[in-house]
């Protein structure tokens, strides 16, 4: 009898951390609120510390140039992109004062929590055009979409800003709302 409590306690922490681990991953079609704060989205600060990506307002996350060299990462919580579908991930981009930023999107499906240590598939260098307008107002954003073919359970997006051409050129705002990844 002893046995059978064991054995079925031992079952019940299997089912609850198998539901644990599959609750952890978003799902598709996913899109990031950023209603108060970051949420669930990891920064990292590979140079400048004080210039970062933080939360302006719901659905949108900035960082501004700073007169240094660069290299933040905004990284999404784990997405499940698994099935045999192209993946899309749309979101808008704009800056503020100048075309002075270099802006870029990646995947990885190996990110533990440490950047460097992380295999990153770069998707778009530059996800503003430097052609593009400038301008917070809604017509000034840049409509940015990109079709993937990822069929993984586990991929995280990262929005990396590093400074454009050289430290201390401009100084400008960068946003990015209404990131979304969806699927079929």
């Amino acid at each position: 009898m002893k046995h059978i409590g064991k054995i079925l306690f031992a079952f019940g922490c299997f089912v609850f951390s198998i539901n644990t681990l599959a609750q952890e991953a978003k799902n598709l079609p996913y899109k990031a609120a950023w209603a108060t704060d970051l949420e669930d989205w990891h920064v990292v600060d590979n140079k400048y510390q004080s210039k970062t990506w933080n939360w302006k307002a719901a659905e949108i996350v900035s960082i501004t140039d700073s007169k240094k060299a660069n290299d933040d990462w905004l990284i999404s919580p784990v997405i499940n992109c698994s099935g045999k579908g192209t993946k899309k991930v749309v979101l808008n981009a704009g800056w503020n004062k100048a075309q002075s930023s270099n802006v870029s999107l990646y995947y990885s499906l190996n990110y533990n929590g440490d950047v460097a240590a992380a295999d990153w598939t770069l998707v778009d260098e530059n996800i503003i055009p430097d052609s593009h307008p400038y301008g917070f107002k809604s017509a000034a954003y840049w409509a940015y979409s990109q079709k993937l073919k990822i069929n993984a359970n586990k991929v995280h997006f990262a929005i990396r800003y590093q400074s454009y051409r050289q430290a201390g050129e401009k100084q400008n705002e960068i946003r990015i709302r209404r990131f979304k990844v969806q699927g079929k």
